[in-house]
């Protein structure tokens, strides 16, 4: 019987050079099919209503490993740009996932780009180094 490859969690290592707490980066998890990405991100107190959120349709990983781009392919839980998610109050919170195409399942520094050039309500992280972690079911 030929074994299941299933899903890694990738352990954080380091955050790298990311000062953001929010959206704060929940989990990792490398798998042959996708890479999932998961955040936390609790309504901001300056908006009346808490404000809002979304995520860029171009949004793409990169690792030290490889020069390429790796896509966003789908979204859970958070709209894509212009399409917004409004909070209702300043107490509001969303977890959310970002599914990319699979990165490689082994040790390496992860960049999450929203946007090359980011405004104030883009987002970046930069050298998020990533260690192959246990396998989820």
């Amino acid at each position: 019987m030929k074994k299941q490859k299933l899903p890694r969690l990738m352990k954080i290592v380091n955050m790298g050079n990311n000062s953001r707490s929010n959206p704060c980066l929940l989990r990792v998890i490398a798998a042959p099919e996708f890479t999932r990405i998961d955040f936390g991100y609790a309504a901001p107190d300056i908006y009346i209503k808490g404000g809002w959120i979304d995520i860029w349709p171009e949004t793409y990983l990169s690792t030290n490993t490889s020069a390429n781009r790796i896509p966003l392919k789908k979204v859970q839980n958070v709209p894509l740009s212009p399409e917004k998610l409004n909070f209702e109050s300043k107490q509001d919170w969303c977890c959310y996932s970002l599914f990319f195409e699979p990165i490689p399942i082994q040790n390496c520094k992860l960049n999450i780009i929203e946007s090359e050039d980011p405004s104030p309500t883009n987002f970046n992280f930069y050298d998020i180094e990533l260690e192959v972690g246990e396998e989820v079911e």
